[in-house]
């Protein structure tokens, strides 16, 4: 049994932190917690956190553990030729990566994470490895690979389909690999210039019939989609949750507000004023774009929030140059668009718990799995401390911890 002493507890919900507390935690699940406690817990393992304040772990509802758009040229591995051709052997390097984006998520305060898509099935074998705890990282909801309507903006990020009976086949041939998701890119990417957002990748009927086919078997929707009406198509075909949401029109919105759907917004994806690697990295028209797009991005988000939409915070890390392990920046991005620290704070805990249908995190109480992240200063007055966590308790465990 493990005990944190003396901590403050930012439960996921309520803004007023429960004060002087003692959380006690039995394998991987909070079996109590004791509120001002002086408890002496003679015979259990203590950890006296000096006045911290806990928060439920955080939750970012997309991300890409494979993907890499802007890697660090310093620790670029050997896995193409001086003329840029890859290796038949490409994909380890993919998994050597994956495994480093997972640590370095984990270790910001991100305890579980939804992955919109890996590659070439890379992805399963993560999932398999952090659950039997070859590698550390975050608990690992994944989505194979994106059924998509073209060549995927990625290596090996997509599968290519039309037709409703091509649908259901690409659903089922994901359900093999068992993910926990069904990804569908139902608009262009931003990146390729010339590309227009204005249509919908799928007809509602090939929609209708990937979103049938896995709730058949139980597993929601994500559908990328930028332009209102790829959004308008995959609402009223069913899905679940709406990716980026990007030029959402006023009909989309009202859809999506009828029927309670959760709009996973990635503000860093684009941002209208593009980080100084992505600066860097990119061509001055590719630049051009994202900021333009990043505009409509930010404006449409800002909408929805202000029309009442659900938001989970989701980033897409490892795509547009978002770095992994700097997640915890797009609840400041959601401050940005209007938001309080309350509210950026529960859209990366109980929130975007509620968004993926998740009962057992996302929130500090008795029975919830104990996965915890430990601040320096309290969330809901200083947004910034989410940044710069202090530890990290992962099923029970300290996984990560800083001296101060």
């Amino acid at each position: 049994m493990l005990v944190l002493k003396n901590v403050n507890i930012f439960d996921g919900i309520n803004e007023e932190l429960m004060k002087d507390a003692a959380i006690v935690i039995e394998g991987d699940t909070i079996k109590d917690i004791i509120p001002g406690c002086e408890c002496p817990f003679d015979n259990e393992k203590v950890v006296d956190l000096g006045g911290r304040v806990v928060s439920p772990g955080f939750i970012d509802c997309h991300v890409h553990f494979m993907l890499e758009e802007i890697p660090d040229k310093e620790r670029q591995m050997n896995d193409q030729s001086a003329g840029g051709v890859l290796f038949k052997n490409a994909d380890s390097y993919v998994a050597f990566r994956a495994v480093e984006n997972a640590r370095k998520t984990l270790e910001a305060g991100f305890t579980t994470v939804i992955d919109g898509g890996g590659v070439n099935y890379v992805d399963v074998a993560l999932k398999d490895a952090i659950h039997l705890g070859y590698v550390e990282g975050p608990d690992y909801y994944i989505s194979g690979k994106q059924i998509t309507a073209w060549t995927s903006h990625f290596r090996g990020l997509g599968q290519e389909t039309y037709g409703p009976w091509g649908m259901r086949r690409m659903v089922r041939e994901q359900l093999y690999y068992g993910v926990d998701q069904i990804k569908i890119e139902n608009s262009a990417p931003i990146r390729s210039v010339g590309r227009s957002l204005s249509k919908s990748a799928f007809t509602f009927e090939e929609m209708q019939a990937a979103v049938d086919e896995a709730h058949s078997a139980g597993l929601m929707v994500s559908v990328h989609a930028r332009g209102a009406m790829p959004i308008e198509v995959a609402v009223e075909a069913g899905a679940d949750l709406i990716c980026h949401g990007t030029g959402i029109s006023e009909k989309g919105l009202e859809m999506v507000l009828e029927r309670g759907l959760y709009i996973l917004p990635t503000l860093a994806s684009p941002n209208p004023e593009p980080e100084p690697h992505i600066l860097n990295a990119k061509s001055s028209r590719v630049i051009e774009l994202l900021r333009q797009t990043g505009e409509i991005q930010w404006d449409s988000i800002r909408k929805a929030y202000k029309a009442g939409a659900r938001i989970a915070l989701s980033t897409d890390a490892g795509g547009v140059g978002i770095k992994h392990g700097e997640n915890a920046k797009e609840m400041l991005r959601m401050k940005e668009i209007g938001m309080s620290n309350l509210e950026c704070l529960r859209a990366a805990t109980s929130e975007a718990a509620k968004a993926m249908r998740l009962n057992h995190v996302g929130r500090i109480g008795k029975g919830m799995k104990a996965d915890i992240a430990i601040l320096k200063d309290n969330p809901v007055e200083n947004l910034e401390t989410v940044c710069d966590v202090a530890g990290v308790i992962k099923n029970g465990a300290m996984v990560y911890y800083k001296e101060m």
